[in-house]
C-alpha cells in the first residue's frame, strides 16, 4: 500500500508523537493545498519547536498557532510569513500577514491555559506590548477554552485593563514588568486590535470577539476586520 499524502511532512515533523496536534494537523494538510505550502515552507521551524515541547501544554500551544495559520489561509487575500521578525534577532508576532494590494498586519497567538481570567489576561497583555513592532498594525490573538459566559472575553478585559492603567495603579502594571501604568498606555498604542477565541479546539464551533483599539496608532482596516472574523469564526 503507497504511503498516505503528506505522512512524510508529518513524520519529518513530529516522529512517533501521539497527541491531538498531529491528527488535527493531518486534516488541515489534507483539506487546504496552501497550508500545506505553508507547513512545507516553515517545516524546519515548526519541527524545532516541536522537539524542544516535552510537555502536551506546550504542544496545545503550538496547535492553536498551526490552527491559526490553517484559518488564515483560508482568506486566498491572505500570504502569511511565519515568525518574520526571528530573522534580524527580534522578538515578534508569528505571523506576518500580507493583504494582495493592501499593505500587511502582524498577528500574535497566545493561548490561555485556563477558561481567561482576568490576571491571566492582564499577564499575556503587558508581556506582549514589546513584541508588537511600532510601524504596522498588530493582532494578539488570544485563545481560551472555556466558552461560558463567566469568563472574560477581550473587550471586558481589555477595558479593565485601560481603567486601571488610567487610574495610575502601577501596582498592577510594575509586577508584569512595566515600570508605571503610564508606560502601559504609552506602550499600548501598537496593540492595533485583540482577536479572542473562546473555546477555539471545540469543532462544534466556539466564540470570537474582536476588540478594536481606539488608541492605536495604526489602526486595522475594516475590511481586514472583517476576514480575520470570517476565517476564524
Amino acid at each position: 500500500m503507497p504511503p498516505e499524502p503528506n505522512s512524510d511532512l508529518l513524520t519529518y515533523l513530529f516522529g512517533t508523537l501521539q497527541e491531538p496536534l498531529v491528527e488535527r494537523c493531518a486534516r488541515w494538510l489534507a483539506a487546504s493545498p496552501r497550508f500545506r505550502a505553508f507547513v512545507a515552507a516553515n517545516q524546519d521551524k515548526v519541527r524545532k519547536k516541536v522537539r524542544g515541547i516535552s510537555e502536551s501544554e506546550g504542544l496545545r500551544d503550538v496547535q492553536l498557532e498551526l490552527d491559526t495559520a490553517y484559518h488564515l489561509l483560508l482568506d486566498r487575500r491572505f500570504d502569511l510569513e511565519y515568525e518574520k521578525y526571528l530573522a534580524g534577532k527580534l522578538r515578534g508576532p508569528d505571523f506576518t500577514v500580507a493583504v494582495k494590494g493592501k499593505g500587511a498586519f502582524n498577528v500574535e497567538v497566545k493561548r490561555l491555559r485556563s477558561a481567561g481570567e482576568f490576571r491571566q489576561w492582564a499577564d499575556a497583555i503587558c508581556d506582549k506590548l514589546d513584541q508588537m513592532p511600532p510601524s504596522i498594525p498588530n493582532v494578539l490573538l488570544m485563545g481560551t477554552a472555556s466558552a461560558t459566559r463567566k469568563s472574560l472575553d477581550a473587550t471586558q478585559a481589555m477595558t479593565r485593563l485601560r481603567r486601571l492603567a488610567e487610574a495610575n495603579d502601577d501596582s498592577v502594571f510594575t509586577r508584569r514588568g512595566l515600570p508605571t501604568a503610564r508606560a502601559y498606555l504609552r506602550e499600548s498604542v501598537r496593540l492595533s486590535a485583540v482577536l479572542h477565541r473562546r473555546a477555539w479546539d471545540d469543532e462544534a464551533g466556539g466564540e470570537v470577539n474582536l476588540w478594536l483599539n481606539a488608541q492605536a496608532k495604526h489602526p486595522l482596516a475594516s475590511d481586514q476586520q472583517k476576514a480575520l472574523l470570517l476565517c476564524l469564526a
